[in-house]
C-alpha cells in the first residue's frame, strides 16, 4: 500500500469559522473592526471558493463514479487486503480509490501522538462519550454501538441520522458563546462555563491538534488532487470546523455487533455510509489510536473498509471490489476532495485493543450553529417592534398602502411560526431529548438553550395575542389589517406544527428508552412540556385550537361577505364575489379543486 511521504512543509493555519467576539472598550474598537473586516473577507473566500467548486465542479449528489478497476487475475473475490495480495490491492487502491491516502504512526510527530492520548484519556475522564439514540429511516430507535462525543468551534452542531450533536468548545469562548483569541491557552474560559480542568485542557488540546491535521490535510490534499483535477488546483476545503470522536470496544467486550453480510469482512463497529452534512469536495482526516491490550488471541485487526458508489447518489458499483484496510494504532488516514461523494467507508472491529477516533470534519455552517439561530432570533425580534399583533397592526412605513401592510403582517406571522417550529423541532427538542446526563456534561450550552426557551415564549405569546385576535375578528370584523391570509398561516403552522409534536410523543415513548439509565432518557422541557396553559400560551395539543380557528375563518368570510353586500348591493356582489371556502384554507380551497378536475379528466377517459 503506498503511503504518503512525512509532510514538512508549512500549510496555512487553520483560522476558526465561529464569530469574532464583540470587545466593548473604546481602546480596542479599531482591533475589533479589523477583526471584522478579517470575519467578512474569509467568510467571502469560502463563499467563493463554494460558487467556484460549483461552477466548475458540479455538486456532490451528480459526482461521477470512480474509474473501473479490472481485475487481471479472473478471480471470484468478496474484497480486496494489501496481505492477500499486494500488488493487486495498490493497482485497485490507485485506479478506484484514488482519494484515499494514509500516514503510518511513524511518518507522525510524536508530540502530536502525544496530544492525541492526552485528549482523548481527558475526555474519557471527564465521561464526555455517551452513546447517541438516532432514528435511521424515521423508523423505530436504535442505540449506536459506539459511544462517541463532538467538539468544534463554539456553537457548532452536527446532525445525523435524525439526532443533533451538540459540540464542546475547542477554544476560549466570550460571553456570547463566540470564539474569541486570548494569550491564554489554559481553557480559563472553559473552565468558568462548567468544565473541569482536565476536560478544559482535553478540549483545547484536540482544537490545537486539528490546526496541525488541516495543515497537513492541505498538504495532502494539494500534492494528490489539485494536479489532477480541472481548473488545476481547484479543490475543496480542507478547513476542519468539528471533530466526531469516537471510542469503540473490541469483538472480545462488545459481543453483539453485527457482522459484514455483504462482503463477509467480519463484524462492523461503524455501518457503510457516507459522512453527511459536510461541504461538497471537502477533506476528511482520521486520526486512530488503540488502548488497553487485547483480551482475545484472535488475530483480527481493527480496519477501515471502503466500496466504491455509482456516482454521489448511486448504490455500490459490484464491478469494483471493496477495500479492507488494516490500519496500525497512531495511523492518520485522509479522505480526499470528492471521495466521500462517491465512495462508502465502515469500520471493521477488531478482537481486541478499544479504539478511538477522531473524524476532522468541514461541516456546513449554515443553519447548524448557535450563531446562525441567535442572529436570526435577534433579527426578527427587532423587526417585531413594528407589529402590534394584538391588532393585526403593521406600524410602518407609513407610505405603504393598507393593502401592502396587510401582505408585510401576513408574512411577518408566516415568519415567525417557521421559526418557532425550527426552534422548537430543530433546537429544544434535540436537546431534551438527549438526557439530564447529556445537558450535564454540555455547560457551553446551558445558557443558549435557556435563551431558546425565552425566545419561544415570546414568540408564542406574540401568536397567543393574535389567535385572540382572530377569534374577536371572526365576531365582529374589527382589526384594521386582519385578512383570511393570516387564519391560513395559523391554520397551516399550528397544523403541522401538531403533526411534528405527535411524532416526537411517539418518538419518547419508544421501548428503547425503558432499557437505557434514567438520566440518558427524554426530560421535560419547561417551556414545551407544562401541565397547566397560562395566559399567553398555547395548548401542547394544538389540533383544538386548529379546528377553532377553522371556526374562526368561516364565520369571519361570512362576516366579509355580509358586509360585502351591504356596500356594493346584491347584483353587484354575485359579479365580483370570489370563491370562498369558510373553513379551508386558500392552499386546501386549491388542492380540493385540483383533485376535482383530475378526478373529471379521468372519468371522461
Amino acid at each position: 500500500m503506498a503511503k504518503s511521504k512525512k509532510n514538512r512543509g508549512k500549510g496555512s493555519s487553520k483560522s476558526s469559522s465561529a464569530a469574532i467576539p464583540h470587545d466593548h472598550s473604546d481602546a480596542s474598537k479599531g482591533k475589533k473592526r479589523k477583526r471584522d473586516q478579517l470575519v467578512s473577507s474569509k467568510d467571502q473566500s469560502k463563499s467563493s471558493l463554494a460558487r467556484q467548486l460549483k461552477k466548475h465542479r458540479g455538486i456532490a449528489a451528480k459526482t461521477a463514479p470512480p474509474p473501473i478497476w479490472k481485475d487481471k487475475s479472473g478471480r471470484q473475490r468478496n474484497f480486496l487486503t494489501p496481505q492477500d495480495d499486494p500488488l493487486s490491492f495498490d493497482d485497485c487502491l490507485k485506479t478506484s480509490f484514488s482519494g484515499f491516502h494514509y500516514d503510518s504512526p511513524d511518518l507522525l510527530p510524536s508530540r502530536l501522538h502525544g496530544e492525541f492520548d492526552s485528549s482523548f484519556g481527558g475526555m474519557e475522564q471527564g465521561g464526555l462519550f455517551l452513546y447517541d439514540t438516532v432514528q435511521p429511516g424515521k423508523k423505530r430507535l436504535t442505540r449506536t454501538s459506539v459511544t462517541r462525543t463532538l467538539v468544534g468551534d463554539p456553537g457548532s452542531t452536527y446532525k445525523y441520522l435524525g439526532l443533533r450533536l451538540f459540540s464542546h468548545p475547542w477554544v476560549n469562548v466570550d460571553k456570547d458563546g463566540n470564539a474569541m483569541s486570548i494569550e491564554s491557552n489554559d481553557g480559563s474560559t472553559l473552565r468558568k462555563l462548567g468544565y473541569s480542568k482536565k476536560t478544559a485542557s482535553a478540549l483545547m488540546t484536540m482544537g490545537n491538534i486539528n490546526s496541525q491535521l488541516t495543515e497537513r490535510s492541505s498538504s495532502m490534499l494539494h500534492k494528490h488532487v489539485s494536479p489532477n483535477v480541472c481548473p488545476v488546483g481547484m479543490v475543496g476545503s480542507a478547513e476542519f470546523n468539528l471533530t466526531l470522536v469516537n471510542k469503540m470496544e473490541p469483538t472480545a467486550t462488545k459481543r453483539d455487533l453485527k457482522k459484514d453480510i455483504s462482503y463477509g469482512m467480519g463484524k462492523i463497529s461503524v455501518g457503510w455510509h457516507r459522512d453527511s452534512c459536510l461541504k461538497d469536495f471537502s477533506t476528511i482526516a482520521v486520526y486512530q489510536t488503540l488502548k488497553e491490550p487485547p483480551l482475545s488471541k484472535s488475530n483480527d485487526s481493527w480496519g477501515v473498509a471502503l466500496r466504491a458508489m455509482d456516482g454521489g447518489a448511486g448504490g455500490p458499483l459490484e464491478s469494483i471490489p471493496p477495500l479492507m484496510i488494516p490500519l496500525p494504532s497512531g495511523s492518520l488516514y485522509y479522505m480526499l476532495d470528492d471521495f466521500n461523494h462517491n465512495h462508502e467507508h465502515a469500520v471493521i472491529a477488531g478482537s481486541g485493543g478499544i479504539r478511538y477516533s477522531s473524524t476532522h470534519r468541514v461541516a456546513r455552517e449554515g443553519q447548524g450553529t448557535w450563531q446562525y439561530i441567535r442572529d436570526k432570533i435577534n433579527m426578527f425580534l427587532s423587526s417585531a417592534a413594528t407589529f402590534d399583533m394584538s391588532k393585526g397592526i403593521c406600524g410602518v412605513p407609513d407610505e405603504l398602502s393598507p393593502r401592502k401592510k396587510r401582505e408585510k403582517l401576513v408574512s411577518h406571522l408566516r415568519a415567525q411560526q417557521k421559526l418557532m417550529t425550527e426552534i422548537e423541532f430543530e433546537w429544544l427538542r434535540q436537546w431534551y431529548v438527549q438526557g439530564q446526563k447529556h445537558a450535564s456534561l454540555h455547560p457551553y450550552w446551558h445558557k443558549p438553550i435557556r435563551m431558546l426557551c425565552e425566545s419561544f415564549c415570546k414568540l408564542e405569546k406574540a401568536t397567543s395575542e393574535i389567535t385572540s385576535l382572530l377569534e374577536v375578528s371572526s365576531k365582529d370584523g374589527q382589526g384594521e389589517h386582519v385578512t383570511e391570509d393570516l387564519y391560513d398561516v395559523l391554520i397551516e403552522a399550528l397544523s403541522e406544527r401538531s403533526k411534528l409534536r405527535s411524532s416526537w410523543k411517539g418518538r419518547y415513548q419508544d421501548p428503547i428508552f425503558g432499557d437505557i439509565p434514567v438520566d440518558e432518557r427524554p426530560f421535560p422541557c419547561a417551556c414545551l412540556d407544562r401541565e397547566e396553559v397560562v395566559e399567553g400560551q398555547l395548548p401542547e395539543n394544538l389540533d383544538l385550537l386548529v379546528s377553532q380557528l377553522r371556526q374562526w375563518r368561516s364565520a369571519f368570510v361570512a362576516t366579509e361577505e355580509i358586509e360585502e353586500l351591504n356596500e356594493v348591493g346584491v347584483k353587484k356582489a354575485k359579479k365580483s364575489k370570489k370563491s370562498k371556502s369558510g373553513s379551508l384554507t386558500k392552499k386546501e380551497s386549491k388542492q380540493r379543486a385540483s383533485n376535482w378536475e383530475r378526478l373529471k379528466a379521468n372519468l371522461k377517459g
